[in-house]
């Protein structure tokens, strides 16, 4: 009963390594990414990637 504890221990160690070892990836690369060019227009769908609604006649 023991050996079976550890295991599920074991186990539940090892996802939450790899849960926090994606979180710190996710937070490093969100802090990498570059900053956004002062002189671009913010509703500019390229930049955005807004889809304007049609305009109804």
């Amino acid at each position: 009963m023991l050996a079976r504890v550890w295991d599920v221990l074991k186990a539940t160690l090892a996802v939450a390594a790899l849960i926090a070892a994606a979180l710190v990836s996710a937070d490093k690369l969100d802090r990498q990414r570059a900053q956004p060019v002062i002189g671009v227009i913010a509703g500019e769908p390229v930049v955005t990637g807004a889809i304007v609604p049609a305009a109804h006649p």
